[in-house]
């Protein structure tokens, strides 16, 4: 970790690649949104594109190999030594009480916390005395990547393995708590949620969900041509899906090509 230190209790990191930089403008407009008072400084992690907005700082990481090596090249570079993370297509939808996430980064350095989940799960047990925090047992680890509290330390543990994807790189950080769960936590199920948000994604493919999310929020998707095409397991269905991921891999490549051509690193937020 780097030695600088930011004046906030902690820093946001949002892990991304340049490939999923159409969900960016969508992303950051939930985020302040419903967390306009955000008391940390903000990192978005990337490969070669910025995200046009002062209050948002990018850290490019050169060419895309995996996401636990963008993650392992860029937290050297991220200050502070207690990491909200929050991946890039899960979007706030109900707002966030700075105050609440404050207190708990607070518990969290005073109990030594290692991992917080930050959302709600439903797993049932004994509370530690005084809290609605659960600490996490070893089978099965209480322990995801969605929308997550780290010690700097233990997150750069879990991207120290080369190659990995998003799935390997939970993997790893339930093998880590597996060996050693001191200082891992979840909010139980008689507690609340910190952050509450809509998964948007499956594989390549916005969520049908995620479509109705952005029709209630009064949000256009002018962004992006990411397809939201049949789910079902017919022959149809599944040639439809793969045309559509061709098709939306082309819209990339080709606009890869025209902003590189152009000079232009930057995507902007909705307008």
């Amino acid at each position: 970790m780097t030695d600088s230190q930011p004046d906030s209790a902690f820093t946001l990191v949002v892990p991304s690649c340049d490939f999923y930089s159409d969900t960016w403008p969508y992303f950051f407009h939930f985020l302040f949104k419903y967390w306009p008072d955000i008391p940390a400084p903000i990192y978005l992690l990337s490969n070669h594109l910025s995200y046009d907005d002062p209050r948002v700082h990018t850290i490019k990481v050169g060419d895309d190999h995996q996401w636990g090596d963008n993650l392992r090249a860029a937290l050297p570079q991220v200050p502070g030594d207690v990491l909200l993370m929050l991946l890039d297509d899960f979007f706030l939808n109900q707002p966030v009480i700075t105050k609440d996430v404050k207190e708990a980064v607070q518990r969290f350095r005073q109990m030594n916390g290692r991992y917080l989940g930050i959302d709600h799960f439903k797993k049932q047990g004994t509370p530690i005395p005084g809290t609605t925090w659960h600490a996490i047992l070893p089978e099965p680890p209480c322990v995801g990547l969605n929308a997550t509290i780290w010690s700097a330390a233990q997150l750069q543990a879990v991207a120290n393995s080369p190659g990995m994807n998003i799935w390997q790189a939970e993997n790893r950080a339930k093998q880590l708590a597996r060996e050693d769960q001191t200082g891992h936590f979840y909010i139980g199920p008689e507690g609340k949620a910190l952050m509450t948000y809509q998964e948007s994604i499956k594989g390549l493919f916005w969520k049908p969900s995620t479509l109705d999310f952005f029709k209630k929020e009064k949000v256009p998707l002018s962004a992006t041509p990411r397809p939201c095409p049949p789910q079902g397991q017919d022959p149809i269905s599944k040639f439809i899906r793969s045309w559509k991921k061709r098709s939306f891999r082309n819209w990339l490549r080709k606009r890869s090509e025209k902003m590189s051509s152009e000079g232009t690193t930057v995507v902007k937020p909705l307008s």
